[in-house]
């Protein structure tokens, strides 16, 4: 009896231990543990002690993430921060307290970002030290939501670093990733939204989830929810994404494996995931691409489409190739044999966006004697064809199916399907395409020894997209028209028809063919590449190597423009009447009137007019090209008024 009375009061002192505990299991940290925590955060030192205090098993988690994100938030994330905050998380030899640990240095370090940005805003891109200070403060949230099993970040922790992430997302709108922001700062916040979507938990919904809490909408929402695929680039008009999502589509090589594109500073630091990796991207320019940035060369004109988004698909399209070579060793030996390290990648994005002039521009370089632009083609065809859906074992003996670009008037690049067959390693033997069949002949060391369309050996006539190579000089004649030389350093040539090519190297770039009379029309076709170029009238050498006349001017673009110029002789130009917008169209009809010293110009269904000043009332008929521009002139058709 007297043993099981004395087990009877040691459990009722273990229950009031419990209940003693369970009291104390709600109580907060005393003010002087709140400073410790503040002044040790502050000072990066006694790692130990924090996590200690942080991480109490009586605390509430909002308790423990409180009093970091009030230790963080005067806190600056520079190296040995930043080193501190992962040793907090990361350097205890237990796991267990990593979860509490994890949300808590995420509320911290976002508090710090919220107030970087509460100050900055408005000129965050002008401070580098807060943009690098960002950006180590996002990737280290990163670190945490991605890291691995072992280190014991639960699911749980890991969407509360997410729902945290997505209101800090909600109080800075320079985070939402359609709001227009700079490349460097494009860069930072896509970091943020990286671990935004790594955090979020593995459910059915979980796409929307992310696009809603980064405010997406129209084609970077599509991206994400159809594809997968976070695309981040500088935020404003998503046209670039919405051109991008259909080459995403046809490059199925480019998103295996990976998670994000990043269109902003490739040399910022680098971007992780814990999901695949992420492509990062310079963003170029939103102009033309010119004659002289060109991988179709001077054989084919540049097809419609700006710079910024050809870096796009160069990028996309080297990512595709690596991914095929990896499981293709046979295809990466052949590669190598070719030399075509750089070629072949070069190569898969010149056929992603136009397939037809591709092939038009390898066949010409073959003719010239540079067969490895059709060893790169046919690498570059087979390491696309890896990731073809037809590629399956249940494929056709016919070959593999493969979704092409055909570029188009807009920049965008629509199907253009083509059907492959592959050689022994691994590249392209035969490709029908356009209702023509394309053969490419190997001998038995891998060297390309020919190439034939429907059994035929290539001539420069079955290339619809050829142009004639052109050269300096001071005159150029073809069936009785003649031009000449009027100012700067063009280069031009002429066929039949007559049918003009002219390549500018600098502005006043032209060529002149004599008028007929004072007052005269002028009428065309015009394809204008790369830059500004059109036709001018009344045109006069003048000094400094330029020319004096009015000129109705083309200049390409996504959404092109026309404009009157009036140049003065001495390398001035001034608008004559207000740009108008023209609808896109790879060749625009113009009409270019001049009478006394009325000037009325067409082109399409715009309409420009001008009244020229004293001193234009004599002079020739001109074709001009700004540097890296080409203009293209077919229907010449030159009268008196």
């Amino acid at each position: 009896m007297r043993y099981a009375k004395c087990n009877r009061t040691a459990a009722f002192a273990a229950t009031g231990a419990l209940v003693a505990w369970s009291a104390n299991a709600v109580a907060s940290l005393s003010p002087s543990e709140t400073e410790q925590v503040h002044h040790e955060v502050s000072m990066a030192q006694n790692v130990a002690h924090v996590r200690a205090i942080v991480a109490r098993p009586d605390l509430t988690s909002d308790e423990a993430s409180a009093v970091m994100a009030t230790a963080m938030a005067e806190t600056p994330v520079d190296l040995s921060h930043a080193e501190f905050l992962r040793d907090l998380v990361f350097g205890s030899p237990s796991a267990a307290s990593r979860p509490v640990l994890a949300v808590a240095v995420v509320r911290g370090l976002l508090a710090r970002a919220d107030a970087l940005l509460a100050r900055n805003a408005k000129e965050l891109e002008k401070n580098a030290l807060v943009v690098g200070e960002l950006a180590r403060a996002y990737g280290l949230v990163e670190d945490i939501v991605a890291a691995d099993t072992q280190a014991n970040v639960t699911d749980s922790a890991r969407a509360e670093c997410a729902h945290l992430l997505s209101e800090h997302v909600a109080r800075n709108a320079v985070l939402q990733p359609e709001q227009p922001v700079t490349p460097s700062v494009a860069t930072v916040r896509a970091q943020a939204a990286i671990a935004l979507l790594d955090g979020m938990p593995d459910t059915p919904g979980r796409r929307v989830d992310v696009a809603n809490g980064l405010a997406l909408t129209g084609a970077r929402r599509a991206a994400l929810i159809e594809l997968g695929m976070l695309v981040l680039d500088s935020g404003g008009p998503d046209a670039r994404v919405a051109a991008l999502r259909p080459l995403l589509q046809r490059l199925p090589g480019a998103r295996e494996g990976a998670e994000a594109i990043v269109v902003g500073d490739k040399n910022a630091s680098r971007l992780h995931a814990r999901g695949g990796a992420v492509v990062m991207v310079d963003a170029a320019p939103a102009m033309m691409i010119s004659e002289a940035h060109s991988p179709w060369g001077e054989e084919v004109a540049p097809p419609p489409i700006d710079e910024a988004t050809l870096a796009l698909v160069r990028d996309l399209a080297t990512a595709a190739v690596q991914r095929a070579l990896e499981v293709r060793p046979q295809l990466r030996a052949a590669v190598e044999h070719d030399g075509g390290e750089f070629g072949v990648p070069t190569m898969a994005a010149m056929l992603e966006v136009d397939a037809a002039r591709t092939m038009d521009a390898a066949a010409a370089r073959m003719l010239a004697g540079k067969r490895e632009s059709v060893a790169w083609l046919s690498d570059a065809l087979g390491a696309l064809a890896v990731f073809s859906p037809s590629a399956s074992p249940s494929a056709k003996s016919d070959g593999l199916m493969l979704p092409l670009g055909r570029a188009e008037a807009a920049g965008n690049s629509t199907v253009r399907p083509a059907r492959v067959s592959l050689d022994a390693s691994g590249a392209a033997a035969t490709v029908q395409m356009d209702s023509h069949t394309w053969r490419i002949g190997r001998d038995d060391k891998g060297a390309v020894t020919g190439l034939w369309r429907d059994a035929a050996p290539v001539t420069a006539k079955m290339l619809s997209n050829l142009r004639p190579s052109a050269q300096p000089a001071t005159s150029w004649n073809v069936g009785g028209t003649v031009f000449a030389r009027l100012a700067g350093s063009p280069r031009a040539t002429l066929t039949a028809g007559p049918h003009v090519w002219v390549y500018g190297s600098g502005v006043p770039d032209a060529i002149a063919t004599p008028s007929p009379a004072d007052d005269v029309v002028v009428e065309a076709d015009l394809r204008v590449n790369g830059g500004p170029g059109g036709i001018a009238v009344r045109a006069l050498p003048g000094s400094f190597r330029s020319f004096k006349g009015v000129s109705l001017m083309i200049v390409p673009g996504p959404t092109p423009h026309a404009a009157l110029l009036v140049s003065d002789g001495r390398s001035v130009e001034t608008a004559a009447a207000p740009i108008v917008e023209l609808a896109p169209a790879p060749v625009q009809h113009v009409r270019l009137a001049v009478k006394g010293q009325k000037v009325e110009a067409r082109v399409g269904s715009a309409k420009l007019e001008a009244t020229l000043p004293d001193g234009y009332a004599h002079g020739d008929v001109a074709l001009r090209a700004y540097s890296d521009a080409s203009v293209e002139a077919t229907g010449w058709n030159l009268r008196k008024q």
